[in-house]
């Protein structure tokens, strides 16, 4: 019994030593606000002591002039009076400052966490990271802690400060009268605090056990509102479906918290009583002190009064002192998420490499493989090629065999399992990454479609002239978007997506006009890209929007490294070398025309596709 309680005091002391860098980020937040937060709950918990002590005072002053047989002493009673009143009124106004400092300086937190989170979003340089559940989990967490928590914590902070200075006032009061008292008062909190803790220890594992069936009952809830499953979901009549599945999710969660519910209500209702019985004894105490004359009249009120006060801070110490721990267990969750590192090694800023002006040798594979975080199959094992500077290769084989990998791999938003990728000879380990990705321009398959203006869509691909509207136009004639555009109610200025359309005319795209947006995207950077990535990038083109866009790309790809992904064999054609992938291994490589010649695996593809068109 004595070891589990040492070992939760231990966790406890783990688990609040993470208040101090809440504080830290409080003060960082606004040092003048939270400052100014703190001397007004100083003298709020003082106010309690100063009003019974006045208290005191008035009715020793009334008993004093009875008890004489004298009129009552106007004058001093008077003075006690309005004294008290300016007590009053000082207390009065402070509570709505604090209500105020704490409300601006929660603001201000929400705001700087909330930004804390994204920029760690996007300090993480590849993309494995995303791909993980736990770290979806993290990123859940932190998320729901930021927009309260952070307050939450600040909240109770504030009442324990308030709290602790008045039940310490209070509790010297009672003390000089019986020592004993005090103590026991106390004695009788501490398991109070300590059931607290566990019942928000409780709490809290439950609730972190449950966030990934929280992100389940999200996901099911987004499906049944999301624009892209609306069609699928009318079609296959799949709405109920959906909900019977969300449903089921929530009576599982709230089954799990009921039952929790009903324990920590039978402990509370236990250590209320045990509290109440201290505070009838000391009632008893005092009141059977003044029957014996041992002290008078007013400091038989004080004694009363602080007895109850004493009674409603440490229930106020306690409880925010608990929801102080419970806080620290949710907010250590957005420390952890906050705390997350990268997988990509990157190079220090001092001694990372600069990519040279112009690519002399090329790029090499060396060995390199290559399996997603947790999983036990690689997609590829040793795998070894070279692209030289200026070449361009294109990359076969079916769905799954790692192509899209070995392009994202060479984007650095996966990091090799082991092997090297050399640029030049070097390490592209070695090479700043900022530097790198400068020199890339890339049309994914799996496109983003950014929910911001027709010119700031095309800009992004090289953010640096976002403004430049003469180049945006240009790459966007050159990725035949500027028909798509024109026709858009305020062209360049027109947002697209639905997601804002009740604040402006947000107009959405087909797949294929999306498409030519992206592709504009990596026409934006053909003046200084040296490696151009085009993952199917005209999937979604009919068979005339792919012939011209791939003249753009002819002009394009000139003296310019190029991996090319496409399962159109049209397109195949133009790249100087082709490797066909199966299995995560290089099974043939050459050129088109040596590989139809050499009648293996690429020329059967090549066939089987050709045949469609017969």
């Amino acid at each position: 019994m004595l070891t589990n309680s040492i070992q939760e005091a231990k966790r406890a002391l783990r688990v609040m030593a993470g208040t101090p860098r809440a504080l830290r980020l409080i003060f960082k937040s606004s040092p003048r606000l939270a400052s100014a937060l703190v001397v007004s709950n100083v003298l709020l918990g003082l106010v309690p002591l100063a009003e019974l002590w006045m208290v005191k005072l008035i009715v020793d002053a009334v008993a004093t002039c009875f008890k004489a047989g004298a009129p009552v002493e106007q004058t001093q009673v008077i003075h006690l009076l309005g004294a008290l009143a300016l007590i009053r009124i000082l207390n009065n106004s402070l509570e709505p400052t604090t209500r105020l400092l704490q409300e601006q300086l929660g603001d201000s937190l929400v705001h700087d966490v909330n930004l804390m989170i994204l920029n760690k979003a996007n300090s993480l340089v590849d993309i494995s990271v995303f791909e993980n559940a736990a770290f979806h989990d993290k990123l859940t967490q932190a998320q729901q802690e930021a927009g309260y928590r952070p307050l939450t914590l600040l909240t109770n902070l504030t009442v324990i400060s308030r709290c602790a200075i008045a039940l310490c006032s209070l509790l010297g009061v009672i003390f000089a009268l019986q020592p004993l008292l005090a103590i026991m008062v106390l004695v009788l909190a501490l398991p109070n605090l300590i059931i607290q803790f566990k019942i928000q220890n409780e709490i809290w594992a439950i609730n972190n056990f449950e966030t990934p069936e929280v992100r389940r009952m999200r996901y099911f809830s987004q499906v049944l509102t999301d624009l892209g499953a609306a069609s699928e979901l009318r079609l296959f009549n799949l709405g109920d479906l959906f909900i019977n599945k969300y449903k089921e999710r929530f009576r599982e969660f709230r089954a799990s918290h009921a039952k929790l519910r009903i324990r920590h209500w039978q402990l509370n209702f236990i250590l209320a009583n045990i509290a109440a019985i201290g505070l009838i004894a000391t009632y008893a105490y005092v009141a059977i002190s003044a029957l014996q004359n041992k002290i008078s009249i007013g400091t038989l009120s004080l004694y009363m009064t602080a007895a109850m006060q004493i009674e409603m801070q440490l229930e106020g110490l306690v409880w925010s002192t608990a929801t102080l721990y419970h806080g620290n267990l949710f907010i250590n969750n957005l420390f952890d998420f906050l705390d997350l590192e990268s997988p990509v090694a990157l190079a220090p800023k001092e001694t990372a490499l600069q990519i040279p002006a112009k690519l002399q040798k090329g790029i090499r594979f060396e060995n390199v493989s290559f399996k997603y975080p947790q999983a036990e199959r690689f997609v590829f094992e040793n795998l070894s090629f070279e692209l030289g500077a200026g070449e361009s290769i294109a990359l076969v084989g079916e769905n799954g065999a790692g192509k899209t990998t070995i392009v994202k791999l060479l984007s650095r938003l996966y990091e090799p399992t082991s092997g090297r990728i050399l640029v030049d000879d070097i390490d592209l380990r070695e090479y700043d990454i900022e530097s790198w990705r400068k020199n890339l321009a890339v049309i994914f398959q799996d496109y983003a479609r950014f929910h911001i203006t027709a010119r700031e869509n095309v800009g992004v691909g090289n953010v640096e002239f976002i403004e430049d509207l003469e180049r945006i136009q240009a790459a966007a004639a050159k990725g035949a978007a500027t028909g798509i555009i024109e026709k858009l109610p305020e062209k360049y200025d027109t947002t697209l997506g639905k997601w804002f359309s009740g604040l402006d005319n947000g107009t959405d795209l087909s797949g294929g006009e999306w498409q030519k947006i992206a592709i504009s995207r990596a026409f934006m950077r053909d003046s200084n890209a040296q490696l151009l990535i085009l993952d199917e990038p005209t999937s979604a083109l009919d068979a005339q929007a792919e012939y011209d866009i791939y003249l753009q790309f002819h002009e394009l790809t000139k003296g310019k490294t190029t991996f090319l992904i496409s399962h159109r064999f049209s397109t195949v054609r133009m790249a100087d070398t082709v490797l066909v992938i199966d299995k995560g291994q290089i099974i043939e490589r050459g050129s088109h025309n040596d590989l139809m010649i050499k009648d293996g695996e690429y020329a059967r593809l090549y066939r089987m596709q050709a045949d469609r068109y017969k």
